[in-house]
């Protein structure tokens, strides 16, 4: 993407910008209906996004000339899209109904393994990190409550010990079930962890692992081993052997209608035009609002307590696949291919940092998520969850201003001299932006659907940048440099080539 591609798009995004989102709504009746994407078990409303149809318009071209039908296409036919490391990227294929021979083989021992283990076992304890341990965590937690009862799961990702502490603390070892995932079975951190709770004595050992022969060599029983593949990525992983505590520890069909739901929406993206392709829409508004309005992150809003593991989620998916600076030949990028992703759930959100979002100097486009289904707990809560959600985005929107703030202070009785020093600071400049989302219910099919609706949206994004979003070649420099620190920091010597600040340091915590 060069600065050609993109100056109509600026054009435009700066006379849009001469209109509030009201002056949208009112120049085009059929604004909703216009702006709004129905997908496998999601609907997304962008009317309250500062676009219009030339914006979308304008975007359907940039992706033309990024060649978007081509890479799609070349992901779905098994192509190396990853190109510096030379490899597919094909966790599609394994929800696929046309899946090769072994995947399904694996899915079977998956599936004969939880039976097998469950009247054997109280917990299970599941040791990976990043994509090993972010996706089977917030399935676990969205799908509470088709948890197998009688059956406690723990997780530890962080290498700090406290965290393995409290997963294993009051656990009977010999009722637990230790999985260890690790596509290459040399994680530091999980290996560290898995380290401490074989010593524990767990009285079962499986593992989810690209690596097999170092599982076994580990200790793990060759028959508890479950393979995944050189071309499933870690934070697109779930859908593999990874995802082996869901199957174990949800009831029997869950794990496969995730699967269902996600090859629903993978049917959606590869069949769909970009128009009316809900994961590409998706994509060219965040690049239109970060790259054409200079909005530098968003805040994704889940108003479904089930999901408040999204947003962390999401910071991994997004920000790892496309926190990039060059091209995928290498070059340098004139405009970033990711922003910043954060959030945290609704309500809870809205007495934390709501204020900013309202009233801070600067925009920050929200993204909100509510499942439409059945809500557990009382019924009444259903209603004020939507009420909440829903008056946060027209808020965004709609705002109040000082003059709204002093009338309405004045006709409460408020002397007219206090009023107008209040007003400044009871006044909201709206004209923000957001998408409201919904989901038709919290089941397994949904949730499979709405997560490889965040996979694909973020390859298009990747696709629009023009950058691999299947590489993470980021993480590795602190990880050489901590392998390299830690011998001093366990009493050996120093190496003399470290800074001063860095030296003085390790001489402070060892």
């Amino acid at each position: 993407m060069n600065a050609t591609d993109f100056a109509a798009i600026e054009t435009h995004a700066a006379q849009l910008a001469k209109s509030t989102l009201l002056d949208l709504f009112a120049a085009d009746p059929k604004r909703v209906e216009r702006l709004t994407i129905n997908a496998p078990h999601l609907i997304a409303d962008f009317s309250k996004q500062r676009i219009d149809a030339k914006a979308l318009d304008l975007l359907a071209q940039l992706a033309e000339r990024a060649d978007f039908d081509g890479w799609r296409g070349r992901l779905f036919a098994g192509e190396a899209v990853n190109n510096t490391e030379g490899r597919a990227a094909k966790h599609w294929l394994l929800r696929a109904g046309d899946a090769p021979a072994e995947v399904h083989e694996v899915r079977a021992r998956m599936a004969a393994f939880a039976k097998r283990i469950r009247p054997e076992i109280n917990a299970i304890v599941h040791l990976g990190i990043g994509g090993s341990d972010l996706g089977p965590r917030l399935v676990l937690d969205a799908l509470k409550p088709l948890r197998v009862a009688g059956i406690d799961v723990r997780f530890a990702a962080n290498v700090d010990g406290a965290d393995v502490a409290d997963a294993i603390d009051g656990l009977d070892p010999k009722r637990t079930l230790l999985i260890v995932v690790s596509k290459t079975f040399t994680t530091q951190e999980t290996l560290a962890n898995a380290d401490v709770v074989r010593a524990w004595g767990p009285a079962h050992l499986a593992a989810a692992t690209a690596a097999p022969d170092k599982a076994v060599a580990w200790g793990v029983p060759a028959e508890n081993v479950f393979a995944f593949w050189d071309w499933v990525g870690g934070r697109y992983s779930l859908w593999s052997s990874v995802g082996l505590a869901c199957a174990v520890a949800l009831q029997d069909g869950a794990f496969e209608g995730l699967l269902a739901g996600a090859a629903e929406m993978d049917a959606h993206f590869r069949d769909t035009p970009f128009t009316r392709n809900l994961p590409a829409v998706s994509a060219a508004v965040q690049m239109w609002n970060r790259e054409a309005l200079g909005h530098g992150s968003y805040a994704l809003i889940p108003y479904a307590e089930r999901l408040r593991l999204m947003p962390a989620y999401m910071q991994q998916l997004e920000m790892e696949s496309n926190g990039k600076r060059v091209s995928r030949d290498g070059e340098a990028l004139e405009r970033s291919a990711c922003g910043v992703t954060w959030g945290a759930a609704g309500t809870n959100a809205q007495h934390s940092f709501f204020q900013l979002l309202h009233q801070g100097v600067g925009e920050i486009p929200v993204e909100f998520i509510v499942n439409a289904g059945a809500h557990e707990g009382p019924a009444s809560h259903r209603a004020k969850v939507f009420a909440n959600a829903l008056a946060q985005t027209r808020a965004l929107m709609v705002g109040k201003s000082a003059a709204q703030a002093r009338a309405e202070m004045v006709a409460k009785g408020m002397s007219e001299a206090e009023a107008n020093r209040l007003a400044p600071h009871r006044a909201f400049p709206g004209n923000r932006a957001s998408t409201l989302m919904a989901i038709d219910a919290l089941t397994p099919e949904a949730l499979g659907a709405l997560l490889a609706f965040y996979e694909h949206r973020t390859f298009a994004q990747a696709v629009l940048a023009g950058i691999n979003p299947f590489d993470q070649w980021g993480v590795e420099l602190g990880k050489e440099m901590a392998n390299a620190l830690l011998p001093a920091l366990e009493g050996g010597a120093a190496s003399p080539d470290l800074d001063a600040s860095t030296a003085a340091w390790v001489e402070r915590l060892r």
